[in-house]
């Protein structure tokens, strides 16, 4: 509407400059350029008035996308010297490491609907690496199973095709599919089922859940963003929800633009 308005004015401007040419009475020359005057003003006073809104409605949009988060100590040893799956340069500026659940729905929809703009944009680009540890829940009887699982994978470096074929697979996780999916990224199938039975991944699927309770974690998915220096991740955020790709966004680049201080 604005923009039919000010092609509008600059078309009859024009036309007066041309007509203006022509003989006219001064009169009725004056009483146009009053009028249009008036009009020119009246739109600036409209266009400063929109501009005001627009930056009230792109504050408020941003500030509706800011995740509630926990801050919590900072975390010494925080990738488990290195012993956990990751995605990322060692090098990034930020790590989130995130606590799921292979039976959660609302995993599987941050994974689906999220994890991979949160990939593209932070992780392929160097800015974030991305880590996971296991949180399967009591009331999910196949979620332990699945965990050690993918765990098995890592060990034949395939932790994250088979983390995604347990998720895309959510409804028939049992042990067919963790054999099948094996097979199918050609992982050598006898160490694969003595993984399966090693009391030592079990145990690593219970710490992950002893630490992840430890920092105040109860659902999944759960997520811990900070700034990563020296093997610590500063004053990290506790992030608990499947939440939208531009609430991450929003916190991840508030800690890229503004580091915070060793606690």
């Amino acid at each position: 509407m604005l923009r039919y308005k000010q092609q509008s004015i600059v078309f009859m401007l024009t036309s007066l400059f041309i007509v203006a040419c022509q003989p006219q009475g001064d009169a009725n020359l004056k009483e146009k350029i009053t009028s249009l005057k008036q009009d020119v003003s009246l739109l600036k006073k409209e266009i400063s008035r929109i501009g005001s809104q627009v930056n009230d409605i792109h504050t408020i949009a941003m500030s509706s996308q800011k995740p509630q988060y926990k801050t919590l100590p900072t975390q010494t040893n925080f990738n488990a010297d290195g012993s956990l799956p990751l995605l990322g340069s060692a090098a990034s500026q930020l790590a989130i490491i995130e606590f799921s659940d292979y039976q959660c729905p609302y995993c599987k929809r941050f994974i689906d609907q999220t994890f991979t703009k949160i990939k593209s944009n932070y992780i392929d680009t160097g800015k974030v690496q991305y880590l996971t540890r296991d949180f399967p829940l009591k009331f999910h009887p196949k979620a332990e199973g699945a965990a050690i699982a993918a765990n098995c994978g890592l060990k034949q470096d395939a932790y994250w095709p088979m983390r995604d074929s347990l998720f895309k697979n959510m409804q028939q996780l049992n042990e067919a599919l963790y054999q099948q999916t094996a097979t199918d990224l050609s992982l050598d199938l006898t160490l694969f089922a003595e993984c399966l039975a090693d009391e030592a991944i079990s145990s690593k699927v219970q710490q992950d859940i002893a630490y992840g309770s430890s920092l105040g974690i109860r659902g999944t998915p759960s997520f811990i963003i900070g700034r990563i220096e020296g093997n610590q991740l500063i004053s990290p955020k506790l992030v608990v929800g499947a939440q939208s790709y531009e609430t991450f966004a929003v916190l991840m680049d508030e800690l890229l633009a503004k580091p915070e201080k060793s606690d």
